[in-house]
């Protein structure tokens, strides 16, 4: 393979005897498994030749790394997406131009059903699971979990939603899972959902983007299967069908989109809607299995953030988490629109910490309607 390589980020997940590394916006769907020292030659590559790879790790170790090693792993790599090669880029590039035509469903059939008469009878049956009183809201919290794990969290949601008079358009921000060019961003393009596609508000798009210092529509690509949007979306298609979205990602806490929306939503009010979830624990995440003590230390962090949202306090809320051990990952969305959430009363209407048994993990999610 001639020439200096140029490498894709990729995701990183430690395993048993070593590592797998995946395409993180999951175009490429072959994971590559390394050892240590395969990651180590990995960290060498970005801009070098592969004889200069080799040169280097001789210098540094006085080891020869046979030529063909080297070949195998970049040709690895270009079949994990990892490699820019031309092919690597003519496919990303593709995928891209897709997605600035649409956004197709990813999860139906998996999460949710895909046909509209199931979909509805699906969200009626959620709506059952909850047996409280919702309250009209203005700003709405809800998960963006698998459904069939925490369904009264989403049956709160809808039975707010029941109580909201139908608004011309919702803002939907959730957790970016996938990497950002920029702190945050929109996908300008209708969403499918069982319901229709969920047709986007391109004139408050343009208005948000124009307030912002930096450009809004910046990474399809993280759009491609991100479930923080396309799950809440269905829940929310599914009770406003009239209604156009704004569908946005934080990756990194943006105070400036806070405080462009809280602008945007003078011209253009809708619903905001925070599809956010809670403390992540156990192995999957890097702790013991799951105990009653850590349990209840998650459940606390919870209830605790989720009531100093209530209270309109959001950044005392995010202050009491301190380093945030249980890894609530509503941090950077609930930082970036606290301008929009101080001083705003609300109610805490479902929460559950689910315990996934396969791995002795759990995952918080809850519904605060304000």
């Amino acid at each position: 393979m001639e020439g200096k390589l140029r490498l894709r980020e990729p995701q990183i997940a430690r395993v048993e005897g070593g590592f797998i590394l995946t395409d993180p916006y999951g175009v490429f769907p072959k994971p590559l498994a390394l050892t240590e020292g395969g990651l180590f030659l990995l960290s060498l590559m970005e801009g070098r030749t592969l004889r200069e790879v080799q040169e280097e790790v001789f210098r540094a170790h006085g080891v020869l790394v046979p030529m063909e090693e080297l070949e195998g792993l970049a040709r690895a790599l270009e079949e994990a997406g990892l490699l820019l090669t031309e092919g690597v880029e003519q496919r990303l590039k593709e995928e891209e131009e897709k997605l600035k035509r649409e956004r197709p469903m990813r999860l139906a059939g998996i999460s949710y059903p895909e046909g509209e008469g199931e979909a509805r009878a699906f969200l009626e049956a959620f709506r059952a699971s909850f047996t409280g009183e919702g309250v009209g809201a203005e700003v709405l919290l809800l998960p963006h979990l698998e459904p069939s794990r925490v369904p009264e969290a989403y049956g709160a949601a809808l039975a707010a939603l029941e109580k909201t008079p139908p608004p011309e358009r919702v803002y939907l921000v959730g957790v970016a899972h996938r990497p950002l060019k920029e702190r945050a961003a929109a996908l300008p393009v209708p969403f499918q959902t069982p319901f229709g596609p969920a047709l986007p508000d391109l004139e408050a798009l343009q208005a948000l983007d124009a307030l912002l210092p930096f450009e809004l529509f910046n990474t399809p690509l993280a759009f491609r299967e991100e479930h923080s949007l396309e799950l809440p979306l269905l829940f929310l298609k599914g009770a406003y069908p009239g209604a156009r979205f704004l569908p946005l990602l934080v990756g990194r806490r943006s105070p400036e989109l806070g405080e462009a929306l809280k602008v945007v939503l003078r011209d253009y009010p809708g619903l905001l809607v925070l599809a956010v979830d809670l403390s992540h624990v156990g192995p999957r995440f890097g702790d013991p299995p799951l105990s009653r003590s850590l349990a209840e230390e998650a459940r606390k962090r919870d209830l605790g953030f989720l009531e100093g949202l209530a209270q309109g306090e959001p950044e005392a809320a995010l202050a009491r988490l301190g380093a945030n051990p249980t890894r609530l990952d509503a941090t950077e969305v609930v930082a970036s629109l606290a301008p929009l959430l101080r001083g705003r009363r609300g109610q805490v209407l479902a929460y559950r910490l689910d315990l996934e048994a396969a791995t002795l993990s759990a995952v918080g999610a809850g519904t605060l309607a304000f």
